[in-house]
Formats: C-alpha cells, sequence, structure tokens
C-alpha cells in the first residue's frame, strides 16, 4: 500500500511524505480500509508521518521499520525540481549511483528497500510505504526506478 497524499505532495517537493496528510490523503487513507479487507489489518509500515498516517486512517496495526525508509535525497529535501540545478536533476534521473545532491543514490536505495522487504516477507504480508519505496519495488532494477508511476493512496501486489 502506498501512503496516500500530502500537502507536499501536491506541490511536489522532494521529502513530501515526511509531513501529514492533507484532508484528501486522509480521505483516501480511509477509503483502503475497504478496499483491503478483513484479513489484511496488520502490516510493516516505513518510518514517515504520512505512511503512519496511512496506515491508521485504513485502520491497520503496524510496525514501524526503519528499513523501509524513503529515498534520502540530503540537501533537496523540501525543494521543488525548479529550486534544483537542472544539470545535477538530469544527472540523478540518469545516473542511478550519483550521490550529488548528498543523500542515497538510487542504486543503494533499491538495493537496500528489497533486501528489507525479502527480510520482512514472511512475518507481514501488508506494507504500507512512501511512494518511492513502491517504485523501488515495482522497478526492474534500479535503472528503471524513474519509468515506475504510482498513485498515492494505492495497492499494489509485489511477489519477492
Amino acid at each position: 500500500m502506498v501512503a496516500a497524499r500530502t500537502a507536499p505532495n501536491r506541490s511536489v517537493r522532494f521529502g513530501g511524505e515526511h509531513d501529514g496528510l492533507d484532508d484528501r490523503g486522509r480521505r483516501d487513507a480511509a477509503e483502503l480500509a475497504s478496499a483491503i479487507g478483513a484479513g489484511h489489518r496488520r502490516a510493516v509500515v516505513g518510518p514517515e508521518t504520512s505512511v503512519i498516517e496511512t496506515a491508521r486512517s485504513a485502520r491497520v496495526s503496524y510496525t514501524v521499520d526503519s528499513g523501509l525508509a524513503s529515498l534520502d535525497v540530503g540537501q533537496w529535501c523540501g525543494r521543488s525540481p525548479e529550486q534544483i540545478d537542472p544539470d545535477d536533476l538530469g544527472r540523478w534521473f540518469t545516473d542511478p549511483a550519483w550521490t550529488g545532491h548528498g543523500g542515497e543514490s538510487v542504486d543503494a536505495f533499491v538495493a537496500r528497500i528489497r533486501t528489507a522487504v525479502r527480510r520482512r516477507a514472511c512475518a507481514s504480508p501488508m506494507i504500507v510505504v512512501a511512494g518511492p519505496v513502491a517504485q523501488a519495488l515495482l522497478c526492474d532494477g534500479s535503472a528503471a526506478f524513474f519509468t515506475v508511476a504510482v498513485r498515492p493512496a494505492s495497492t499494489h501486489i509485489v511477489t519477492i
């Protein structure tokens, strides 16, 4: 399950998953409660505020796993793409090993997330995560990370 929308998500800012849900996000997350069914009421969740609020709104009991934390974008956190040097943004989109923002490379992020999910796969069949974490799980390798689009408050099935 992907965390519901936050105000920074709506305005396209790096690191928006660390903020709380906006009104629409809270409504969308509450609707997930009926979509996931009674059999899936326990989850492992990432540590971001929006992720935890999504789990609560969907009436899911949860355990936080910091290994499911979203991509660390370093000094870009809180900025919009327009506030980033276009050359740096271009490198980030085309070189999965690039860390010029001072955070985590896409290569390292995808590997970290997949390891964390494999470790938890038997313990909990459901996870609630930030959008970039869902992208990391759904992409066909780190080079394809940016080809995957996920909507806030959506559900996906991942086979590990």
